[in-house]
């Protein structure tokens, strides 16, 4: 049973190496962020500063700046494509398998249980959606996240102070969680003060000095933009059962026995550390969960320490059953086999297939069919989900919806004005949107006026029933234009809805 769960473990690793590879040159986003990410990377290789004054020209994510910065740097290597993004992400997750093995070989000295927690984690790549190697934060935060994790439990308070201040900058929905970690020391406050007044004081100075780069833009984008997120109650009751418990059930049961049967002392240093890694741990994650916008991958993290806390818990419960002498000679060996079987079984249910992930077939054409499409389209195409489609076609850059919406949401008033004037004067020749199955649904700013009374006539973009993007607005002008018209405005298909124009 025990060579069972290895088993599977390396087959995780190794399929999501398999995966990871065959999507690393994929010309196209394997995730609809990936294009916005890929433009922001565009740009710092151009020239062109990340965080600027919001405009339908560019408006960047939410995101501290670590990312960009690395996949800039790694696209002068490997060229400017979605692979550098890509690489960082997958580099980025075997180093966080190695921590979590480091992590757990360090706590128990048992091979199994380390590789298993690796195994673990690694298994979850479809439940996460595919995120270990997506070209986005995640995977690189993660990683420096575990590092710095490490580096509070084995190093220096100012080499953790320093190895946090990194996982801020990889995602600054650390900057909490590396001040208040350093009460893991609250038993030598003297290291615990230390580590919190070096983290503090390095953060503040990079945030100053960020702001001073960018205009102070930087926190516009990184700590008030993301302000304007709001409250999201399902997600917030559904945490547990749906984000925690449904993926692990065998996990979390094994380090609740543990916890009953093999109990650490809770007021040493070890048993502090573990209890309030995962307090602040969880309490972070669920907060971040709780607010719109907000998806399966803010989970990531505390998934990969529900992974640590399992291989820690495997070793506690084994030393139980093989040292304990009221424990009967035929539960010494039946028993482990039992938790062996028990994690194998948890391992199995996260078997997946290659076609969950990889693109699907006919995809890739349907998109360079788009592509020439787009570039045969006169005028400025404003993408409003694949900004990176428009650069590659030859067209202007524009901002993605996405990012857009968030600062929209703050009213942010010189955006708004210059999207409403330009749609008042009809300054795209087509804007192109996505939707899923069934019928779509328009963001809110393309129902409203003067949007919904200009850009009314929506054709179907070529594949659209193969891949995003696959729905063009056009102005009602396109419907008594000429025939035959170049690109996305072709109308020998017809048009979806016509109704709104007047004769």
């Amino acid at each position: 049973m025990r060579l069972a769960a290895l088993g599977l473990s390396l087959f995780f690793v190794l399929f999501f190496l398999f995966i990871a590879l065959h999507r690393l040159h994929y010309p196209f986003e394997v995730d609809r962020v990936e294009s916005g990410m890929m433009t922001s990377v565009w740009r710092l290789r151009h020239g062109y500063p990340l965080y600027a004054a919001p405009s339908l020209e560019w408006a960047p994510y939410l995101y501290a700046p670590l990312f960009f910065y690395l996949s800039a740097a790694l696209s002068k290597v490997m060229g400017l494509s979605y692979a550098p993004l890509r690489m960082v992400s997958i580099l980025s997750t075997l180093g966080s398998f190695g921590v979590i093995f480091l992590m757990v070989w360090k706590e128990t000295k048992r091979f199994a249980a380390a590789a298993v927690a690796v195994g673990l984690f690694a298994s979850l790549y479809v439940f996460v959606l595919g995120w270990f190697d997506v070209g986005r934060v995640d995977s690189l935060s993660v990683f420096l996240f575990l590092l710095a994790v490490l580096a509070t439990r084995r190093a220096h308070p100012l080499l953790a102070a320093v190895m946090w201040l990194l996982a801020f900058h990889g995602k600054q929905t650390f900057l909490p969680l590396g001040l208040a970690i350093f009460l893991v020391e609250w038993q030598r406050p003297k290291r615990m003060l230390l580590g919190m007044a070096a983290f503090t004081a390095m953060a503040w100075a990079s945030v100053v000095w960020l702001n001073h780069l960018t205009q102070h833009w930087y926190s516009f984008y990184a700590f008030g933009t993301s302000g304007a997120l709001g409250w999201a109650p399902r997600e917030a009751a559904m945490f547990l059962p749906h984000d925690f418990f449904e993926p692990l059930p065998v996990a979390v049961i094994l380090i609740l026995m543990a916890v009953l049967l093999a109990p650490m002392r809770w007021r040493e240093r070890d048993g502090s550390f573990f209890a309030i890694v995962t307090a602040l741990l969880g309490a972070a994650v669920w907060f971040v969960r709780a607010h719109g916008g907000a998806n399966i991958n803010a989970t990531i993290p505390l998934y990969a320490w529900v992974a640590i806390l399992t291989g820690v818990a495997v070793h506690r419960l084994l030393v139980v059953w093989e040292t304990s002498e009221s424990v009967p000679s035929f539960a010494r060996v039946s028993v482990p086999a039992l938790l062996w079987m028990a994690l194998t079984l948890q391992l199995m249910a996260h078997l997946y297939r290659p076609g969950q992930v990889l693109p699907i077939e006919g995809s890739l054409a349907a998109r360079q069919q788009f592509m020439e499409d787009l570039r045969a389209t006169p005028g400025d195409v404003w993408l409003v989900n694949h900004s990176y489609d428009g650069l590659m076609a030859g067209k202007p850059m524009h901002a993605e919806m996405d990012a857009l919406d968030a600062v929209l949401g703050r009213g942010y008033q010189p955006a708004v004005q210059e999207f409403h004037r330009q749609i008042a004067g009809q300054h795209f020749t087509a804007v192109v949107l996505d939707r899923g199955q069934g019928s779509y649904e328009p963001p809110g700013l393309f129902t409203t006026p003067p949007f919904s009374d200009v850009y009314v006539l929506q054709a179907a973009a070529p594949g659209a029933a193969v891949d995003q993007p696959n729905l063009v607005l056009l102005p009602c002008a396109a419907a008594s234009a000429p025939q035959p018209q170049p690109g996305l405005l072709r109308l020998d298909a017809g048009f979806v809805d016509r109704s709104q124009c007047k004769p």
